[in-house]
C-alpha cells in the first residue's frame, strides 16, 4: 500500500512539473505610487512558485516568473491585484498544459490547478494536438473582478518537449 501511495505521489509530481504557468505578464490600473507597487510585489511574492516579481509603477505592467513545478494558478494572481484594491487588464502568458476537449472545442489545461480555458486563435491546427501536453504563449483577457476569463487567445502553440 505504502508503495502505491509514493508512485501515486511521484506520478503527480511529475504531472506538476510538466504543466504550469512559466510566466505571467498583467497590466495594473490604479498603481500610482511606490507603495502602491510594493504592496502588489510583496502580494504576488507570496504565492508558493513565484521566483521573480518585476513591478514597473509607469506603465502598470507587473512581471511574474515562476518555478517549475508550481501550482499557482490564475485566481491566486487576480485576487494578489484585487485584496490590494486594484484593479487587472489582460494577462498575457507563457504556459505548460494539456490540449482537451474536441477538435471544434479544443479546451487548454493547466495541470496542478483548476484552470482550465477554450482556446481561440489561428494558423496552428489544434486537432493535431488533442490529447498532448503544449507549450503555448497567448492572452487572457480582462475578467469581471472575482473571475477567470473562460477563452484564451494563443498567439503560439507547439507540442511540449
Amino acid at each position: 500500500m505504502n508503495k502505491l501511495i509514493v508512485l501515486a505521489a511521484l506520478s503527480l509530481s511529475t504531472l506538476a512539473a510538466h504543466a504550469e504557468y512559466n510566466q505571467v505578464n498583467m497590466t495594473v490600473f490604479g498603481m500610482d505610487c511606490a507603495p502602491c507597487a510594493h504592496a502588489i510585489h510583496v502580494s504576488m511574492k507570496g504565492i508558493q512558485g513565484v521566483n521573480k516579481v518585476d513591478v514597473d509603477l509607469n506603465s502598470g505592467l507587473v512581471s511574474i516568473q515562476l518555478a517549475v513545478g508550481n501550482g499557482a494558478g490564475m485566481q491566486q494572481f487576480n485576487q494578489a491585484v484585487e485584496k490590494n484594491g486594484f484593479t487587472h487588464k489582460d494577462a498575457k502568458i507563457v504556459a505548460k498544459g494539456k490540449i482537451t476537449g474536441t477538435a471544434d472545442a479544443p479546451v487548454f489545461e493547466v495541470a496542478g490547478t483548476n484552470d482550465r480555458y477554450s482556446l481561440s486563435g489561428s494558423g496552428t491546427n489544434v486537432s493535431s494536438l488533442l490529447g498532448k501536453t503544449v507549450s503555448i504563449t497567448g492572452t487572457l483577457p480582462q475578467a469581471p473582478k472575482g473571475k477567470v476569463p473562460d477563452t484564451l487567445k494563443y498567439d503560439s502553440i507547439s507540442e511540449a518537449k
